[in-house]
């Protein structure tokens, strides 16, 4: 197909899910009234069916650039502000990018892999084993190192020891973590691993908001954080995730249509809240 009509087809596809999948389209409409109480439904279910028509439009985008020229996929990708970390990783040195699923997450990892002289990106394996042998063969075609988000510290440690830029998507539900905190005020687990591994190796975390503006997909560095220089402890661990934390939630109130809502965020809510009421855990 054409490229303007293979990603009306997916947006279409994106849309239909929603239909096919009413139950899951219905919590994503309920997710986003509670990040988003000043909203009426009308507006709620708009950005709901925004965020699912982005899914059929990531994979039909996604499926068409492995026959793409590195040319054409870099000029999909605006990047703003990543000078910095391009040149640093040029220089051997590793970063750690702070992402979120947000517009073409997969798409901007290709075009970063083409950027950087060493890439690497943590990613959930799927289930369906041809699904994730394609996916796999996708998000490697320019040599980026992929780390499964089972048990991922020492892999990710060691890719950023060699100077590669490593992506943590960290937005989204965790479920081997024990960190819970409030994610847009509602009690959730969250990725302890991108300040783990600041903390450990003393490299900045770098916030890419990434949004869709028009036809292009804008990837723009809108902070660099540096650890804190004290001692490691849980608690510092904690207080470093919660600032990386609120980078994620303004992108998410930014960009409500840009973000997955199709993804269960908080279907560990209630034992959440329950570890949290014990007063053993923190949860602001």
């Amino acid at each position: 197909m054409p490229e303007n009509l293979l990603i009306k087809f997916g947006e279409f596809m994106g849309v239909t899910l929603t239909k096919i999948m009413p139950n899951r389209y219905k919590r994503s409409v309920s997710d986003i009234q509670k990040a988003f109480p000043n909203k009426s439904k009308k507006e709620c279910e708009h950005i709901a069916k925004e965020s699912w028509a982005n899914i059929g439009r990531i994979v039909t985008e996604f499926a068409k650039a492995i026959k793409l020229p590195k040319e054409k996929i870099l000029k999909r990708i605006r990047f703003e502000n990543c000078e910095q970390f391009f040149q640093d990783n040029a220089n051997g040195k590793g970063g750690i990018l702070l992402l979120g699923h947000f517009a073409n997450w997969e798409f901007l990892g290709l075009a970063t892999a083409i950027k950087a002289k060493k890439m690497a990106f943590v990613a959930y394996p799927q289930n369906n084993k041809y699904v994730n042998d394609y996916i796999t063969k996708l998000r490697s075609i320019f040599g980026s190192t992929l780390i499964s988000s089972y048990n991922p510290f020492f892999a990710a440690f060691r890719a950023l020891k060699r100077g590669a830029l490593v992506a943590i998507l960290a937005d989204q539900s965790v479920g081997s973590s024990k960190l819970y905190m409030n994610f847009l005020n509602r009690p959730a687990e969250v990725s302890p691993l991108p300040a783990v591994l600041s903390l450990k190796i003393g490299l900045p975390i770098y916030h890419i908001s990434v949004y869709r503006e028009g036809k292009q997909i804008v990837a723009r560095c809108t902070k660099t954080i540096q650890p804190p220089k004290v001692p490691y402890s849980t608690e510092v661990l904690y207080d470093y995730t919660k600032v990386l934390k609120k980078e994620l939630e303004e992108d998410i109130l930014q960009y409500p249509a840009d973000w997955l809502w199709a993804h269960n965020r908080w279907k560990r809510e209630a034992e959440v809240l329950a570890e949290m009421e014990k007063g053993e855990i923190r949860g602001n």
